[in-house]
């Protein structure tokens, strides 16, 4: 009787261990699955590769006028004429 409500109890509290929630599908353990569309691990990868080369392009390009309009303000500046005091 112990040994039978033993094994009850501990089959019990082995059904509340695991996932809780919708299952995912593991990585296979070789070859490349079909993509799965814009869910596919490997899609969001590559979207997320891509906005961070446009974020880096864009700073890039800002860095870039701001430095010409650095320029092109200090070729703007008269000097001081000859003889003058600074």
């Amino acid at each position: 009787m112990r040994t039978t409500l033993l094994l009850l109890l501990s089959l019990t509290a082995l059904a509340a261990c695991g996932l809780q929630g919708d299952l995912e599908r593991p990585v296979p353990l070789w070859g490349n699955p079909p993509n799965e569309g814009p869910n596919d691990p490997r899609t969001l990868k590559a979207q997320e590769d891509a906005e961070a080369a446009e974020r880096a392009a864009s700073e890039e390009r800002e860095r870039a006028e701001a430095a010409a309009e650095r320029e092109a303000l200090d070729a703007q500046t008269i000097p001081p004429a000859p003889g003058t005091p600074q």
